[in-house]
């Protein structure tokens, strides 16, 4: 990269003045510990120099909401940064481009949604225009801006939370709520059911009659809940999206956890109905010792050659 190149001493600098730009692009939410002096002087000899911050896809790999805090920092420390490098190095900055990413690269998951990502990118540029984020300007984006009937979350919440709005793409926005909202759900219920009902229950078909019952009727609910969601969420995605990506992002994010919830919801069900008597302990199906084969494999014999 040409930052590389500027860092060894590349002997053809003044060619590499008059041929490019450079974007210097830094998505950490204080980017002012990123670059020390000594990368600002010599950036300081192009006549242009442009910077990258986010709005999205910049909190990891699998992230499926944009808090706005995190991107509000990134904007808000590149616009510090710039002032000091402009005064201290006279490194003359163009603009800003804000970025937002939907994948890390071409062959991972997706991840933020640009319609759930309108706060933060109304945050973002609000912050650039403004320099920083005001009581009153935080009302005046959150309400006349963005139409919604409260703050939106800054950081994710201890607690489950739902925001209302009118911008456009809020659908896919409130639908990232109510993912957050039932996989709480899913969380507490889970923490309840594995206490009584173990991949060793499931494998021995062996279950405590009276918590089954307990167990039984709190997945019920749940698993009412993440088929409405699972429904919504891909009659939202058809109005912004291809009708691949609702299912894309829902085996990706959703499905292994409603599969699980299938899978004890099914068990409970048949063994309540067929469970009589149940064997003494140890369980004949469990007295056979355990025995794992290491892999006879190196990576050298797995990778291709390049």
């Amino acid at each position: 990269m040409l930052s590389q190149l500027v860092n060894s001493g590349y002997n053809n600098a003044t060619e590499l003045i008059e041929l490019v730009v450079p974007m210097i692009w830094a998505y950490v939410d204080d980017i002012k510990s990123w670059f020390d002096d000594s990368f600002w002087i010599r950036f300081s000899t192009f006549p242009e120099v442009w910077v990258a911050s986010s709005y999205k896809g910049s909190s990891g790999e699998i992230t499926t909401m944009s808090y706005i805090g995190h991107h509000q920092r990134n904007q808000q420390t590149w616009l510090e940064a710039m002032y000091i490098a402009s005064e201290k190095y006279k490194v003359n900055f163009t603009g800003v481009t804000v970025t937002g990413w939907s994948r890390y690269d071409h062959m991972l998951s997706l991840c933020e949604f640009l319609p759930s990502s309108i706060p933060s990118l109304a945050y973002s540029l609000q912050t650039i225009v403004h320099g920083r984020i005001t009581n009153e300007l935080n009302e005046t984006v959150s309400q006349k801006l963005l139409g919604c009937n409260q703050m939106p979350l800054w950081e994710r919440s201890t607690y489950p939370t739902l925001v209302s709005c009118t911008f456009p793409g809020h659908e896919m926005y409130e639908m990232m709520y109510q993912h957050d909202y039932v996989m709480r759900q899913y969380e507490e219920t889970m923490s309840f059911v594995r206490l009584y009902i173990t991949d060793i229950h499931l494998r021995q078909n062996y279950i405590h009659y009276k918590r089954g019952e307990e167990c039984f009727e709190r997945l019920l609910e749940l698993e009412n809940q993440m088929i409405h969601f699972i429904d919504a969420f891909q009659n939202a995605c058809l109005v912004f999206f291809t009708a691949d990506i609702g299912p894309e992002w829902l085996q990706t994010y959703f499905m292994r956890t409603f599969k699980d919830v299938q899978q004890r919801t099914n068990f409970i069900q048949h063994t309540l109905k067929t469970q009589s008597s149940w064997l003494q302990r140890p369980l004949p199906k469990n007295i056979s010792r355990i025995i794992v084969k290491k892999r006879n494999i190196t990576i050298s014999s797995v990778v291709r050659n390049s």
